[in-house]
């Protein structure tokens, strides 16, 4: 009888366990996500700021700039497709040009903009408050 008891335990937090497990997955899976989301957001910001200072300049931007444009095109012809960058579908088609791909001189033009809009405190320098603001925006329009 107490082996019968114990089984029934034993099996019972077992499933207890499961359940609980099963509930935290979506939760741990967003979580890592984030994880390596800003991990990332924050090695960017490291390899543009040159000087390590913890800001970005409007310098040290556009001497990274190509860098980061030739990191996202996988296939190096020089253009960037929907599928090289993180943009959605509707913000990538806005800024590519009639043949549905950015190039390097768009690129360009939309980098120097992307800068402005992100120095929200208008002190030609880009924080990694306001870095990472300005790469949430691209990825949620």
């Amino acid at each position: 009888m107490a082996a019968k008891v114990r089984m029934a335990f034993t099996l019972t937090v077992a499933l207890t366990a499961i359940v609980i497990l099963a509930a935290l997955t979506p939760m741990t899976a967003a979580a890592a996500t984030a994880s390596v989301e800003n991990a990332r957001d924050a090695r960017i910001f490291e390899l543009l700021d040159d000087d390590q200072n913890g800001s970005v300049s409007m310098m040290e931007f556009k001497n990274n700039q190509m860098l980061v444009f030739y990191i996202l095109d996988r296939n190096k012809d020089l253009a960037l497709t929907a599928d090289e960058t993180f943009l959605p579908a509707d913000v990538f088609a806005s800024i590519a040009g009639a043949d549905g791909k950015i190039d390097t001189l768009e690129f360009l033009e939309i980098v120097d903009s992307a800068f402005k809009q992100a120095d929200t405190n208008h002190d030609e320098l880009l924080d990694r408050q306001e870095f990472i603001a300005l790469l949430h925006r691209v990825r949620n329009r």
